[in-house]
């Protein structure tokens, strides 16, 4: 599957001129990143993926290419691509086979590896993390937290993006999260006293079912966290081939322990 990053447009068209065109197609299928999608409107390009306009920029005067309308979405909306079954597979050990055993499960388009592989067991608690941020929602729902909600949301769409480029193995682009990028993180979760009031604590049966909700959301991302560095570890070194997707894990950590102060000092009430 394509991948279109900001970094690819703009090494594609430059940095300082701007672009002559006005549309840019892509094939079906093609992925491209929330960066790429505002650096084309930042530059009124309209984006048309397989022939289906995605984004198209309003202009006074201008008419818009004909193309087909995308279908609503009926449902949730995966954070994963469509699979196509292939016309074999390739398993780890080197062999081909026609279709796929049980005991196998697809790690990258037609590449079967066993389902205890590290990469499908960091899959599987990524997709258990997300199951746990909307049982917390139910939770904040019950207790009428609604703004709480909105940031377990912001949570839940990260993971699915760190999940995505796992998957497609595509680089992870930092996004902020609570409204807060990467260094606003560390610096609020480093000296919460002066964003919050509080020092650091630890959660205890008084501070309410919500902070206690939120300190397990954090210590089940930091599960998450072991679990990539045991997939991605390089043999011998133990450096990780994707830190890009670590650091992310880390992040999300530091956006449950701010919420844990907002539940506290009632910002969510």
């Amino acid at each position: 599957m394509a991948l279109v990053t900001e970094a690819l447009l703009r090494h594609q068209f430059g940095e300082t001129t701007p672009p002559d065109i006005t549309r840019y197609d892509v094939p079906a299928g093609t992925l491209v990143t929330p960066s790429a999608r505002a650096w084309l409107i930042d530059h009124q390009i309209d984006l048309v993926v397989g022939g289906v306009a995605v984004c198209t920029m309003p202009r006074p005067g201008a008419s818009v290419p004909a193309v087909a309308s995308a279908p609503a979405p009926t449902g949730p909306v995966s954070a994963l691509p469509a699979f196509t079954p292939p016309e074999r597979f390739d398993v780890i050990d080197g062999s081909k086979i026609a279709s796929k055993p049980e005991h196998l499960t697809a790690l990258r388009g037609n590449l079967l590896v066993p389902k205890n592989h590290p990469q499908i067991r960091f899959r599987g608690m990524l997709d258990a993390f997300e199951a746990d941020l909307l049982v917390a929602q139910v939770a904040f729902d019950r207790l009428g937290l609604r703004r709480g909600i909105a940031d377990l949301a912001d949570i839940l769409r990260y993971i699915k993006a760190i999940l995505r480029c796992e998957v497609l193995d595509a680089p992870f682009e930092p996004t902020p999260l609570l409204g807060l990028d990467d260094a606003a993180l560390r610096e609020h979760s480093h000296h919460p006293q002066n964003y919050y009031g509080l020092p650091h604590f630890a959660a205890s049966v008084e501070d309410g079912e919500a902070v206690v909700l939120l300190n397990q959301l954090r210590t089940k991302v930091r599960q998450v966290e072991l679990a990539a560095f045991d997939a991605f570890a390089t043999p011998g070194t133990g450096a990780p081939t994707r830190p890009d997707l670590i650091q992310a894990l880390n992040r999300a950590s530091s956006a449950l322990y701010l919420m844990m102060f907002k539940a506290k000092t009632k910002e969510y009430a």
